[in-house]
Parts: C-alpha cells; sequence; structure tokens
C-alpha cells in the first residue's frame, strides 16, 4: 500500500518511464538496432537523474527491454485488463479480460484490489506456441515454433473510482 508522499514518487517515476517509451518508439525505424536504443534510452534516463531499473535486474544486461513486430492485440489486452481496475475489484478480473481479448483463459489465484495499490499490468502473447525456450543471454525467451510474441505494460494505480495509468504518456 502507498501513502501521498509515495504515490507521487510512482507518479514521478511512471511519467519519466512514459517519456522514455514515447522516445524509445521515435527511434524503430529500419536500421536502427536495439542495442541502438538501448544505448539511447539509458542515457536519456541516465541525463533525468534516474537510473534504468532493468540493468542489473538479475543479471539483466540492458537499460530497456525491446522488441519488434508489437501485435495490436498485445496493447488491447493490456488496455482491456486495466479497465478491470478498480478499488475492491478482484485481481482475476485482469486476467478474464485479458483472456476475452486474447482467446484464452487461465485461472489464476484470487486476491482484491485495494486503492493505493500499483502494479504492472504485462501480457504476453504468442502468435502460435505458448511454449519457451530461453536463449544463451540467460534472458531472451522465444516460441519454441518461431513465432512472433509480444509484450506490453503499464504501471497502474487502484484507486476508489478505478484505475491511473502511471505510465500514460501526456504530452
Amino acid at each position: 500500500m502507498h501513502d501521498s508522499e509515495s504515490i507521487g514518487h510512482m507518479r514521478a517515476a511512471c511519467e519519466l518511464a512514459a517519456r522514455v517509451l514515447r522516445y524509445a518508439g521515435t527511434l524503430v525505424k529500419p536500421s536502427v538496432t536495439t542495442d541502438e536504443i538501448d544505448r539511447a534510452v539509458h542515457q536519456m534516463t541516465i541525463d533525468a537523474g534516474a537510473y534504468p531499473s532493468p540493468l542489473g535486474y538479475g543479471g539483466f544486461p540492458k537499460s530497456v527491454c525491446t522488441f519488434y513486430y508489437v501485435p495490436q492485440v498485445t496493447e488491447e489486452c493490456m488496455m482491456s485488463g486495466i479497465s478491470a481496475c478498480k478499488h475492491g475489484a478482484s485481481f482475476k478480473e485482469i486476467g478474464q479480460r485479458i483472456s476475452e481479448v486474447a482467446g484464452k483463459y487461465d485461472d489464476y489465484e484470487p486476491g482484491f484490489m485495494v486503492a493505493g495499490q500499483t502494479f504492472t499490468i504485462e501480457p504476453t502473447l504468442s502468435m502460435g506456441s505458448t511454449q519457451c525456450e530461453l536463449w544463451d543471454d540467460g534472458w531472451t525467451a522465444v516460441a519454441v515454433d518461431g513465432s512472433l510474441s509480444a509484450q506490453f505494460e503499464h504501471t497502474v494505480l487502484i484507486t476508489a473510482d478505478g484505475a491511473e495509468i502511471l505510465t500514460k504518456y501526456c504530452p
């Protein structure tokens, strides 16, 4: 649970994350490598007086998780999951909403959201197999059949009236 001061800190951190994400999106072009995007995101984060939290997390070697070919349905799943967020709502509702969009259902342990909680909704979808294999870098996971996969995420704050997307970009 967060008090008003820590919610303010979460908002500030997530606002920066949203700006960084928007910036990273402008860099996605043919011939621009994910390593180049990583370096640019790293520098922007450092310049903002922050630390790129993925870097070193469990040994992760980059400042940002990058991939191409994000199917639109993945973002739709995430937004559908966020639409279930409000004070008193069951966490299971997030998965149910995502499942409705994705056409599949996973049984989650029940829990209930409470105003003041923050968490991240991160649907991952595969255009084929749901079985994965891990690359030698210890982080990159790919579908065993080589099909395209994507992940999308936002951090949300549960309020008495619903949910606030903390990482939503507002120019």
